[in-house]
């Protein structure tokens, strides 16, 4: 009986629907301290003047309400992924989609009363109510199940791979390309200042430009009174989305292509099933 539990026990516990959960909530808390000091550290230690405190002040709020949001996205593209080994495609993306769309939850859940908390007196406009906030946080919690679709496409093409050594330097490289993109767009100051079809290419570059600048697309240093040279973030919102819903799509066809395609070694006579190339057959068969 114990023999049979254990491999049992083992499955369920390593669920992504049993880990991802617990590790979203654990990922706001740790990414929260980053967040709310992320203005003085990466963007003006002294702000000075009304115009640059308005900027940190408002910045500060909407990295707060955004904590471990980047990272999340990240969790749903390797939760899809997950799935995608442990079941077909098909049956891999209707289990991967509700379960971001609770991933985005919990990390709501989460971040916007950490965030209320720690909020003072400066902004009276409740959080939901600024246009700009309400805007990123919406779409970057929309990317979430398109991450998670993305995942299981990738994980489906993984899975297909020949060689297992192959597949974890193809996964240090994904976690190494998603921080050096998150961090290019986290640290775009007023406007996007690279190539706008970086947006479109690559969603952890989006996704980051979209949070920096929903706070700081104000030129603050122009003098008394700031000019907008920014579009809050709304561009790379949409590039987010866009290309985020372009990955899904088109790893998934892919990988549905891929496994159509005989593997080698392996035979598929006209009007019969698929045959081991060299494997002798009865007669008459």
């Amino acid at each position: 009986m114990a023999g049979v539990g254990l491999p049992a026990l083992r499955r369920t516990v390593t669920h992504p629907a049993a880990w991802s959960l617990p590790a979203m909530a654990l990922l706001v808390l740790v990414a929260m301290p980053f967040n709310d000091g992320f203005y003085d550290f990466w963007v003006n230690y002294d702000a000075q003047g009304d115009a640059q405190q308005y900027e940190r002040i408002n910045t500060t709020r909407i990295f707060r309400h955004t904590s471990g949001f980047l990272c999340g996205q990240l969790l749903a593209l390797l939760a899809g992924a997950a799935l995608a080994r442990r079941n077909s495609q098909a049956r891999a993306l209707a289990v991967a989609v509700p379960l971001a769309v609770f991933l985005a939850g919990v990390s709501f859940a989460v971040a916007y009363p950490l965030a209320r908390a720690r909020a003072g007196s400066f902004l009276t406009t409740p959080p939901l109510d600024d246009p700009v906030l309400f805007r990123v946080l919406l779409c970057e919690l929309a990317a979430y199940p398109l991450y998670a679709a993305a995942g299981v496409g990738l994980g489906a093409l993984l899975g297909r791979l020949r060689r297992r050594a192959t597949r974890w330097p193809l996964v240090v490289l994904l976690l190494l390309g998603w921080f050096v993109s998150t961090m290019t767009g986290l640290l775009q100051d007023d406007r996007f200042n690279a190539p706008a079809g970086l947006l479109w290419a690559v969603p952890p570059i989006a996704a980051g430009t979209a949070v920096a600048l929903a706070g700081l697309s104000m030129d603050v240093w122009a003098g008394p009174a700031a000019v907008l040279v920014g579009d809050w973030g709304r561009n790379a919102s949409t590039a987010l989305l866009v290309s985020a819903a372009a990955y899904a799509l088109g790893l998934n066809l892919l990988a549905g292509w891929a496994g159509r395609r005989p593997r080698p070694g392996v035979e598929r006579p006209h009007g019969g099933p698929a045959r081991r190339a060299g494997r002798p057959t009865r007669p008459g068969r």
